[in-house]
């Protein structure tokens, strides 16, 4: 059931989600990103009455750290769109096209950045939920820890999940990026 408000549908739509088709990643060319460090790559490609095809993805996708580890997430997205990196639960993590397009958890993740539905601007660039620090996974109706990170933008947020835990992540505005945060 999706629990989306229209707001919240707004919200997304001006964030950036308008992609009707996913197309296949473009291979990575760049070196790896530093320790640590977590990258939104890749661009938008439009060929008109044909297809969408949006190679936006996190790089890695999975990263290992430890608790108490500070992870820095730079926007070199070439298409200047913004990001967000949001902790959710491996069961509500959109898989199909369809679950993208609806995405269950999106719309209280945009609701709880507060963003603008005519602008996009965001009033609160950091949600944290729970005790300070990333350690809490939101699901389809409630927003977990979330960081928002602007075009160009580079943001840092300490990873305080206990030994052993394993942070499902995901892009609020574009759903099918998505990685784990592994906690050794």
């Amino acid at each position: 059931m999706n629990r989306r408000t229209p707001a919240a549908l707004a919200a997304v739509a001006a964030l950036g989600v308008s992609a009707l088709a996913i197309g296949p990643a473009a291979a990575a060319t760049k070196p790896k990103p530093k320790p640590n460090t977590i990258e939104t790559r890749g661009e938008l490609k439009v060929k008109i009455n044909a297809y969408i095809q949006d190679g936006q993805r996190f790089l890695p996708g999975d990263l290992k750290v430890k608790s108490g580890t500070t992870v820095t997430l730079k926007n070199k997205s070439t298409d200047g769109a913004p990001h967000s990196l949001s902790l959710v639960k491996k069961s509500a993590l959109p898989k199909t096209a369809a679950d993208m397009m609806a995405c269950a958890p999106c719309g209280p993740l945009v609701a709880a950045h507060q963003a603008d539905p005519n602008t996009g601007e965001v009033k609160v660039p950091l949600v944290d939920v729970g005790a300070p620090g990333f350690d809490t996974m939101g699901d389809e109706t409630t927003a977990g820890d979330s960081v928002f990170l602007p075009p160009k933008g580079k943001v840092t947020f300490k990873v305080t999940a206990e030994k052993g835990s394993r942070l499902h992540f995901m892009c609020a505005i574009h759903p099918w990026m998505q990685g784990t945060i592994v906690v050794k």
